[in-house]
């Protein structure tokens, strides 16, 4: 197993392939929200993703970095550094002494890793590469001792990254989808109540067993968890690598499960998405997930 460990948090403000299909209408639903209804129909593709991230950061009270040409990719940012402290992802002791900071020898080798990263996510599929583009401003490379990245409901639009020394090129695409994921969920449900009360989640009763960690967690974390899961086999499908796009398909089935008893804790797109998760698990249609990406499905 690579030596990623990722944490993600749901904040209480406000198959795999329905979040992803839906992403391109929720960037319009908060452009027209911030703007005015059907304002995002006065704009052209390529400007979107400028008027989505103005839009977002107002909602958000952020400052997350974008360009409508590609995903930025930064080290010092004391703006970004003081989001993840406000969001709890990363503590004050974290910055003692500067040791959050990559060293300059070290930074050369992280970009070049993760451009081929995007390059091999663009071969793979390149509506994924597109999508990733338009619902990702910035990816923030900082040092937290245990922990390989995460993201936060907070700072949606945001991927911040440890990328150990032994990562190959594969392990940073498969963070970076892993992150994707868990953005474009978030943004799902800002957009559309995948949980309608979040505290509830986190209430013994939800508790649930996440497929990642297989650990009990609150339900909206192991949910995310599972959809994760499937992206993340998905992208090993794309790969060709039969071992590891079958890598999570029991502790899915155990999350699936457990998650079909504590249906009442979803909303109406809740269950929209885990209805197509409980899909892909009986079938395993991977090709469904790649067609469905490109708008076909």
């Amino acid at each position: 197993t690579r030596p990623l460990v990722c944490f993600h948090f749901i904040s209480y403000e406000g198959v795999y392939r329905l979040h992803f299909y839906r992403s391109t209408p929720n960037v319009d639903s908060v452009i027209d929200f911030y703007y005015g209804e059907g304002f995002s129909d006065t704009l052209s593709n390529d400007s979107k993703k400028t008027n989505y991230f103005e839009a977002l950061n107002a909602i958000q009270k952020t400052k997350i970095p974008s360009n409508s040409e590609k995903v930025e990719v930064t080290f010092d940012n004391r703006n970004l550094c003081d989001l993840l402290l406000e969001n709890h992802m990363i503590d004050a002791e974290d910055l003692e002494g500067d040791k959050h900071l990559f060293l300059n020898e070290e930074r050369d080798q992280i970009l070049y890793n993760i451009s081929k990263a995007l390059e091999l996510i663009k071969i793979l599929h390149e509506d994924l590469y597109k999508l990733f583009n338009q619902l990702i401003g910035s990816i923030y490379l900082i040092k937290k001792d245990g922990f390989g990245g995460g993201s936060v409901s907070g700072l949606i639009g945001l991927i911040w990254l440890n990328p150990l020394k032994e990562w190959t090129v594969i392990d940073y695409a498969e963070a970076l989808c892993h992150e994707f994921i868990h953005n474009s969920l978030f943004l799902d449900d800002m957009v559309n109540s995948v949980f309608p009360d979040p505290y509830a989640c986190a209430s013994d009763e939800a508790l649930t067993t996440s497929t990642i960690l297989k650990i009990k967690r609150p339900l909206d974390r192991s949910y995310h968890a599972a959809n994760v899961s499937i992206g993340i086999m998905h992208l090993y499908y794309m790969l060709h690598d039969k071992n590891k796009s079958y890598m999570y398909k029991d502790d899915l089935a155990n999350t699936i499960s457990e998650i079909n008893e504590r249906q009442k804790f979803l909303g109406d797109q809740g269950l929209l998405i885990f209805n197509e998760m409980k899909n892909f698990l009986t079938y395993f249609d991977f090709e469904s997930i790649t067609l469905s990406l490109r708008g076909e499905l």
